[in-house]
């Protein structure tokens, strides 16, 4: 795809607040003249073989009860759509670079989103929470099983309402760390955020008393001064991407850090630390032990990050 073409990103949405937060993310992550959205709904409408039941006196009143529901949930979904399109619109994005869609469900909620996220887009968005009842969207259901299985696509995973003054990429020295870079290059070239390039280095003991005694503390710092060594032309490779995406230099930084016990945890710590409500992974890292395994990372980052957004990067 040239860096001239837009982007296409499906956003799924269920009538929920998380969704209408999530299109609040994405109206200001994404520049809104290199975008096109479309906004997906997929309803669970009640079976056609349930109306027949309304020819049964007995049935007739719960029938009719029944189809004022549904209407409701037509009505309420409807409206949704407006609110969200509008605050896309209201965000810069071109009323025809914004198309809704509301499809009723054919083979299951998960295949009928994940069979149109093939079609493709550059990134399949939802919320990890939604609403309560059939069409949720919540991480373990939906949002679970669309990023295990939409393995060639990257996936936005949003929850709560992350901050938009950065983004965090866990980095190291494999294809899918760099390709998650070039992802972020092009999805946000022309406008400029604030950069975080983090590498983490894993302690070699467990922390589990007696065991810390087997590694010396000069194996230690060896083992730390040698994934340093390696991860450095991986940084200064990845920040000429991002200038070369037309990022300033100096809106993209890196930092090594080190000694500690979870990759996943220590993203989200300096996320955290940084402010920054985004953390941007490739869905497969080295398969070492020693190295940065972006594969078990980004699955549980899936499952912690809870108010940040996380691009699994296909």
């Amino acid at each position: 795809m040239s860096a001239d073409q837009k982007k296409r990103a499906l956003l799924v949405v269920d009538g929920s607040y998380q969704s209408f937060e999530t299109v609040g993310y994405v109206s200001g992550i994404l520049p809104a003249f290199r975008c096109e959205l479309v906004l997906l709904h997929i309803s669970s409408k009640v079976p056609e073989a349930f109306w027949d039941l309304e020819k049964d006196p007995v049935w007739h009143q719960k029938v009719q009860t029944v189809r004022g529901w549904e209407r409701q949930q037509e009505r309420k979904i409807s409206d949704f759509m407006d609110r969200a399109r509008q605050v896309l619109v209201d965000a810069g994005f071109p009323g025809e670079a914004v198309r809704v869609e509301i499809r009723e469900r054919r083979e299951g909620i998960a295949r009928d989103i994940g069979k149109e996220g093939l079609r493709g887009y550059s990134a399949v968005i939802l919320g990890r929470r939604g609403l309560s009842t059939v069409q949720d969207l919540s991480l373990g259901g939906v949002a679970q099983k669309l990023a295990l299985k939409l393995t060639g696509t990257t996936v936005w995973l949003v929850g709560g309402k992350p901050e938009q003054t950065g983004i965090l990429i866990g980095l190291d020295s494999s294809e899918g760390s760099m390709a998650a870079v070039e992802y972020v290059a092009e999805m946000t070239r022309g406008s400029a955020p604030k950069i975080a390039l983090v590498h983490v280095v894993r302690s070699v003991s467990s922390g589990q008393g007696d065991i810390e005694e087997v590694f010396t503390e000069e194996y230690r710092e060896k083992h730390v001064e040698e994934a340093t060594n390696r991860i450095r032309p991986v940084f200064r490779k990845a920040t000429e991407k991002l200038v070369a995406a037309g990022i300033p230099a100096d809106r993209v930084s890196a930092r090594i850090l080190s000694k500690v016990f979870s990759r996943a945890g220590t993203l989200l710590q300096e996320a955290g630390r940084m402010n920054f409500g985004t953390i941007v992974v490739g869905r497969r890292g080295l398969s070492t032990v020693q190295e940065f395994d972006m594969g078990r990372v980004s699955n549980k980052l899936m499952q912690a990050a809870r108010d940040r957004a996380v691009w699994l990067v296909g």
